[in-house]
């Protein structure tokens, strides 16, 4: 072994080998500065990074916004500082520190705000549910319909020798208040409308005529200004014509038919009156109606409730229609 190591050394040793040794000296020279040098500078990295972890672990927020204020990261960097102070890598951010707490102060004023909502709407919810609750309004109550009476008769003339069975009238139906018959042109009688309850229909008499039948005079038999007939009762009249001549007319209540409508109904009754029959009316002073005044029903009559005239008049209704 030792002549081995003889014969080695002696060969390095050698002056064509100097070279090559010097070259490997300074290979492993190079090799050891590198290890200790670069060894060094990398094994400082995984030092730095432990008490980063550390903070991060801890809580701390880092802000990786760069601050306004320039701040140095290096632990001796007064050649390369421009501006603001030396600063620890290490230490937290105070800028970073800062946002955190504002962020967590913007919360805290959010929930406070949240909270204070839901109490004020739950104290606004249990106010509202405290105070006495207000009453449905009722609904409008529909206008109760109104009676509207629909008048049919039979009025013509009854010739010589011809009976009222066998006659032949002109029908009316549904009288129009006002109507005069047989028309305007000659009016002898005017439709005035019905009692109350649709009992019997009353007619003024236009012109003089003498009376035999069934209906009863207003406001007496001796002053007889209107005719008042019920349903199937009939009146004759006879007048003189121009000639001179006698005419007989005939007067017969076919029916009394009511029915209910609207206020439209009982207007669009209103508003049929005849025009030509309230002239008529108008012109010879007979408007009114003895001891007899409109109700509040459209064409519904009712007998005055006071003087001596209108207990008579009532009094001969009742007598001729046998009440």
């Amino acid at each position: 072994m030792s002549d081995f190591l003889t014969s080695i050394k002696a060969d390095l040793l050698d002056k064509r080998l100097l070279p090559i040794v010097a070259l490997v000296v300074l290979a492993l020279v190079g090799a050891i500065a590198y290890a200790v040098l670069g060894g060094g500078s990398s094994a400082s990295t995984p030092t730095a990074a432990v008490p980063s972890t550390a903070a991060t672990a801890a809580g701390l927020a880092v802000s990786q916004t760069t601050p306004e204020t320039a701040v140095a990261e290096t632990t001796g960097g007064a050649s390369q500082q421009r501006k603001g102070y030396s600063h620890n890598p290490f230490t937290p951010l105070p800028e970073a520190k800062a946002k955190t707490t504002t962020t967590t102060t913007a919360s805290s004023t959010t929930g406070s705000s949240s909270s204070s909502s839901s109490g004020s709407s739950g104290s606004s919810s249990t106010s509202s549910g405290g105070s006495s609750p207000t009453a449905p309004s009722k609904p409008s109550t529909p206008a109760k319909p109104k009676t509207v009476y629909h008048v049919a008769v039979l009025f013509g003339v009854l010739p010589a020798g011809a009976t009222p069975q066998t006659a032949t009238l002109t029908p009316y139906e549904n009288l129009k208040l006002l109507t005069p018959l047989p028309s305007a042109k000659q009016p002898l009688i005017d439709f005035r409308g019905v009692t109350q309850g649709g009992k019997s229909v009353t007619f003024t008499l236009v012109g003089e005529a003498i009376l035999r039948g069934q209906a009863a005079c207003l406001p007496s038999d001796s002053q007889c200004e209107a005719i008042d007939l019920r349903t199937g009762e009939s009146e004759q009249l006879e007048y003189v014509s121009a000639a001179g001549q006698p005419v007989l007319y005939e007067l017969r209540v076919v029916s009394i038919e009511s029915s209910k409508g609207s206020a439209a109904s009982v207007a669009s009754v209103l508003r049929g009156e005849s025009k030509a029959g309230y002239k008529l009316l108008e012109h010879d002073g007979l408007v009114a109606i003895p001891d007899l005044h409109y109700s509040s029903q459209a064409g519904v009559l009712v007998f005055a409730t006071h003087g001596a005239s209108a207990a008579r008049a009532h009094a001969a209704a009742h007598k001729h229609h046998g009440r």
